[in-house]
């Protein structure tokens, strides 16, 4: 039911952001299992900034996790255009709507992909 609720809750999240963009946001945390750590992934977009938020708390201690935003090309090219531990956020330039998804140090039970956000 956990796994479930979670890809709800993630699924939201990108319907969210495609449906209200410069509010969209989202949040997960669960610890992945055979594994001491639990990660937090938040992101939002607003204005033409899209930021994620990535920690995770292994054996107690809490750490700034590895976060990328990556632009996924209309023929389905993936580049890296922000990366990096913790808070990572990329400006997105011109009025096209572009199509970003998250990769890094995340929740492999969690798939938090913004969509489709339009950059101006």
């Amino acid at each position: 039911m956990r796994k479930l609720s979670l890809i709800a809750a993630s699924s939201a999240a990108a319907l969210a952001a495609v449906l209200i963009p410069g509010a969209s946001t989202a949040l997960a945390g669960t610890s992945v299992a055979g594994t001491a750590c639990q990660y937090y992934t938040d992101f939002d977009f607003v204005g033409n900034v899209l930021s994620i938020y990535d920690s995770k708390t292994c054996n107690g201690v809490s750490q700034p996790a590895y976060a990328v935003i990556e632009k996924v090309g209309a023929n389905g090219t993936v580049i890296p255009v922000a990366y990096g531990l913790g808070i990572v956020r990329y400006t997105c330039q011109g009025s096209t709507v572009n199509t970003y998804r998250f990769a890094g140090e995340l929740n492999p039970q969690v798939i938090l992909t913004p969509g489709a956000l339009p950059c101006g």
